[in-house]
């Protein structure tokens, strides 16, 4: 039998027939399948979630449309931490549903820097540095000091900090200044029993710093009052402008003050009659 004798079979035709049959009930199945799949023809439009923080896409109904995937985050000090700063697609772009938006989002804690070395450089000099760092110049306290125009030390919330530590970027740093003038050394000030505000007002009319503070028994910056100074004062002793004191505070409502600062007057008489 040749060719021509056995395509025009009916055992040929029927075969063939039930392969094209086949062919095209697969073809529409599969088509159906990836138009179903792809969502083809299926548009949404996407909305602007820049200004919306993570916490509220959770109760955002349009979100529930699209995959979203933070890619990116960056600090911001005008911001809310978690807060959406761009998005990929952009708003009013018409994509398919489920379809994946990119976010960059403000991140919830700075980044942490090394503080640079600003002691001994001049004033000008120190505020490029601290520019340059991403740091910000807070107050600039001119104490005495025979280094004129020259930062004698620095602190960051009211407390002393050395160069290479760790510090959050875009902090707020306070310089204080030499002025060239001046005695070197000054009388320790009896600071016990004085609230926050006075102990650093007086610190700082002396042209000394403010070192650690510790605050004890529930006290705060508000109800806190000197507990504990050093160095303690001891009547004619006097120590170098711009040395730092470490505070120790306790709370008003939990402590006898009064008690406490009349004990230590008889002691330091007593002590000073022995001498």
């Amino acid at each position: 039998m040749n060719l021509i004798q056995f395509i025009t079979t009916k055992r040929f035709v029927k075969h063939l027939g039930i392969s094209l049959l086949l062919t095209i009930a697969i073809s529409w199945i599969t088509l159906t399948f990836l138009q179903s799949y792809t969502k083809h023809g299926s548009t949404v439009e996407v909305p602007s979630f820049v200004g919306l923080t993570l916490e509220e896409l959770d109760n955002l109904e349009s979100a529930s449309d699209f995959d979203l995937t933070v890619v990116d985050s960056v600090y911001d000090y005008d911001k809310k931490g978690g807060m959406i700063v761009s998005q990929d697609p952009l708003p009013k772009s018409k994509v398919k549903p489920g379809r994946s938006i990119y976010l960059s989002v403000v991140a919830y804690v700075p980044e942490q820097i090394k503080m640079p070395a600003l002691v001994d450089l001049s004033l000008r000099q120190a505020k490029a540095l601290l520019q340059t760092y991403g740091l910000k110049l807070g107050s600039v306290r001119m104490i005495p000091d025979p280094a004129k125009n020259a930062i004698i030390k620095i602190t960051c919330k009211g407390k002393y900090i050395q160069p290479g530590s760790l510090i959050s970027k875009g902090s707020t740093i306070d310089l204080y200044v030499g002025s060239g003038t001046g005695g070197t050394d000054v009388q320790i000030p009896f600071l016990i029993g004085k609230s926050r505000a006075e102990a650093i007002s007086e610190i700082t009319r002396l042209g000394l710093l403010i070192g650690s503070e510790d605050f004890q028994s529930g006290s705060d910056s508000i109800s806190g009052r000197v507990y504990l100074q050093d160095p303690t004062y001891v009547y004619g002793k006097r120590i170098p402008v711009s040395s730092g004191i470490q505070l120790t505070y306790k709370s008003d409502d939990s402590f006898d003050f009064d008690t406490y600062i009349q004990n230590m007057v008889i002691d330091t008489i007593i002590n000073d009659s022995i001498q």
